[in-house]
Parts: C-alpha cells; structure tokens; sequence
C-alpha cells in the first residue's frame, strides 16, 4: 500500500510522522479494508437464503438447491478468499424437527456472538412461524439486547397476493400488492415485537428493494466493518447516501488514527474534517488501488 504521496502532504501540513508512526496508520487502514465481515444469514429451509446472497453479490456465491437440506453445521461462504473478504454463515433452518431444533438452539448460541450482523430471512407467503417466533425470542433476543444489528427480511414478497399486480416491466408490485406487502411487513413486526423499519420487504429473484436492505446494513455496522461489505454488493444496489456514509467512516478511522498517533494533532491542522478532506483530495487525484470505491 503506497501512501507516501499522501505522508508527504501530511509533512508539508506540518504533521511530521515518524517510521513507526506512518506504520501504526498503515496497520490501521489495513485492517479496515482487510476485515472480514461475518453475516449470519438465519431462516428456513426454501426461504430463498442463497438466492438472495447471489443478487446482492452478483455472483453465484451460494449454492443453491431445491433438494431439503440436511446440514447440521453452518455453510460458511467467504467472498474473494483472504483480505477484502465476507463471511457468509448459512445457518440450518429450524422446525425441521424438535430433536434438530434443541441442536440448532445449542449452534445458534454459539454462533451469535461471533456475527456481525445477522439477517433472518422468512418467506411472503409463510404463515407457519412458530419455530421462528421461539428461535427469535429464546436464543436470538438475548444477543440482539447487547446492540447486535438484526434485520428480518421477508423474501418473495412478489408472491404476495394479489400476485398477478406485479410489474415485471419495472420489477416492482403494484398498488394492492404494494399495500399488502406493507401489512405483511406489520404483522411480522408485531408477531416478534420489533419496529417496522427491522423488516425489509424484498424480492431477490425480481431484485427488488435490494438497494433499501444494503442501506440498512451498511448503516447499522459500525464504521470499521462496512466497507468491506460495500465494496462487495452488486453496484446496482449502492446507494449514493450509503457511499458518502461509508466513505465518510473510513475517513474519520483515517483522521482518529492519525490524531491518536500524532498526539495534539488537531492543533496543526484543526479537525477530523479537515483531514478527512486532505485526505481525499490525494485520493481524488491519485486513485490507489486499495481506495475501494
């Protein structure tokens, strides 16, 4: 990673870095991109979990099966192998059986506190959430209490009566099917006690709503983890707001290591602002290969 352009800036800004000092904003800014998210993506057998992995990636990154599975152990998928990578833990579905659930319970309590963010994907047309409801409230409330970003996804809302509304031209539903998906949405909201806006309503094989469930993600992770995942998701589901969001964060982690390192820095060159903007003005006319937008 050559930043020494940069460094030099930063020197003639009167922010003199020692070796060990421009080594300790390296590691830091090579963490951030090298960070490996870890996503759980939590849901049934047939709820559309890795087809909805491959429209957000744009890349058949989950194998995809109409036979039932029969896993016991999570299927971890990792994007681009090693740095600027994403884990993906497809979790087994529970209500396959009460001997099966008592073994996922134990699997998803070990796993939850290792995720980053999990989605929990449910079908439109599922009526039958019992299994879901006790999971939820039982094994994944109590981690979600600790400030653990959780989204419920409801997959397939195209099939959403009355079905025939919906617009393939556009890809999007039509005026009833629309008012139906949002009580959909409602009831699920109700049914495991989280507000509205924790259940996103799409559709991945028409790619609908995709960009709202990105936006949703990358503004729940914290700073240091979004970017990875951002640079990642198919370009069509980036948003303009989610880009200045996400570049936004990374700047500050520039500007707080530097400010960290340095000591009083602010008294040179007055804010994390003001850095983040030196920043990237030498990234706007440079172009790294690391800088992932």
């Amino acid at each position: 990673m050559q930043k020494d352009s940069w460094f030099d800036q930063l020197e003639k800004r009167g922010i003199h870095l020692t070796p060990d000092q421009r080594k300790k904003v390296e590691d830091k800014i090579n963490s951030v991109l090298s960070y490996e998210p870890k996503i759980g993506i939590f849901g049934k057998t047939g709820v559309g979990k890795s087809s909805l992995c491959n429209a957000l990636f744009g890349k058949d990154v989950c194998p995809i099966s109409d036979v039932e599975a029969c896993t016991r152990n999570p299927q971890e998928v990792i994007l681009n192998m090693g740095r600027n990578g994403i884990k993906l833990l497809d979790v087994p579905g529970v209500g396959e059986s009460q001997e099966r659930d008592v073994e996922y319970a134990k699997l998803y309590a070990e796993l939850l506190p290792e995720l980053d963010l999990v989605l929990w994907l449910v079908k439109a047309d599922d009526r039958a959430m019992a299994s879901d409801e006790n999971f939820y409230k039982n094994i994944v409330m109590p981690h979600l209490n600790q400030g653990k970003p959780f989204f419920f996804v409801v997959n397939q809302v195209d099939k959403i009566e009355p079905f025939r509304e919906w617009n393939e031209e556009k890809h999007e539903p039509g005026p009833n099917q629309y008012q139906n998906i949002g009580r959909k949405v409602d009831a699920i909201a109700t049914q495991f006690s989280v507000p509205a806006s924790k259940v996103i309503p799409v559709s991945a094989e028409e790619k609908y709503n995709l960009t709202k469930l990105v936006d949703e993600i990358v503004f729940a992770l914290p700073k240091e983890k979004n970017i990875t995942l951002f640079k990642e998701v198919d370009d069509q589901f980036k948003s303009e707001a989610a880009g200045e969001h996400v570049k936004s964060g990374f700047l500050e982690i520039i500007a707080d290591t530097v400010k960290e390192v340095v000591g009083k820095v602010t008294e040179t060159i007055g804010n994390a602002f003001e850095l983040g903007r030196e920043f990237m003005n030498w990234v706007d006319r440079h172009t790294p290969s690391w800088w992932p937008f």
